[in-house]
């Protein structure tokens, strides 16, 4: 397996950064709802948490991927998708599984054909299209991987109960649905309305 050149230091992403966990919950300031009339607080702070939450979690596994293969976060979930179908995958398969845009899908491909993990082979249904399949040191990268993986999953995730997991799963969920409820929709331009506060001038 290939080594990063400088690892990550501890805590910190990939970029020298703390990871956005430092910072906790996001809360707003009293006078809020008065300064976003028709606003809520604990919407701003739950949305605003999530996304926290998210960029976190993203951040450590591509800390834990560059410091074990090397390679970005979303390059390792591409090699995992091509490994855990079983069958070749086009390019934009592997890019719609991914949801990467297709000229960053060509250059991760590259990537992990550069490292030997993955194979192009001609595609008998298209000729103007290719295959893609892993190799078996590409399968010997993920079965490192995706174990690891596992284990930073429930690293992590062992702050709650199985109680407490089963429920945020529901909460999730129900997000989720709406996000795409939202997300099928039109798209609206942001607005609405804001009362800016007094600021005082030194």
């Amino acid at each position: 397996m290939s080594e990063p050149s400088h690892p990550p230091r501890r805590g910190r992403n990939s970029r020298g950064r703390p990871s956005p966990a430092s910072l906790g919950v996001v809360r707003v300031d009293a006078g809020f709802e008065d300064e976003y009339p028709g606003a809520d607080r604990t919407c701003t702070e739950a949305y605003a948490s999530l996304c926290r939450t998210g960029e976190a979690l993203l951040g450590e596994l591509d800390r834990r991927v560059r410091l074990t293969l090397g390679i970005p976060q979303a390059a390792a979930t591409a090699l995992a998708v091509i490994e855990g179908t079983g069958v070749p995958l086009t390019p934009s398969q592997v890019s719609d599984r991914v949801l990467i845009a297709s000229a960053t899908m060509t250059a991760t491909l590259d990537l992990l054909e550069h490292r030997g993990w993955i194979r192009r082979t001609a595609n008998p249904g298209d000729r103007r299209s290719t295959l893609i399949e892993i190799t078996p040191d590409g399968q010997a990268a993920t079965d490192q991987l995706l174990p690891g993986i596992r284990a930073l999953e429930k690293s992590i995730l062992s702050a709650l109960t199985d109680g407490e997991r089963a429920h945020l799963l529901d909460l999730l969920a129900k997000i989720l649905a709406r996000a795409a409820e939202v997300a099928a929709a039109q798209p609206e331009p942001l607005n609405g309305q804001r009362i800016r506060p007094a600021r005082s001038v030194k």
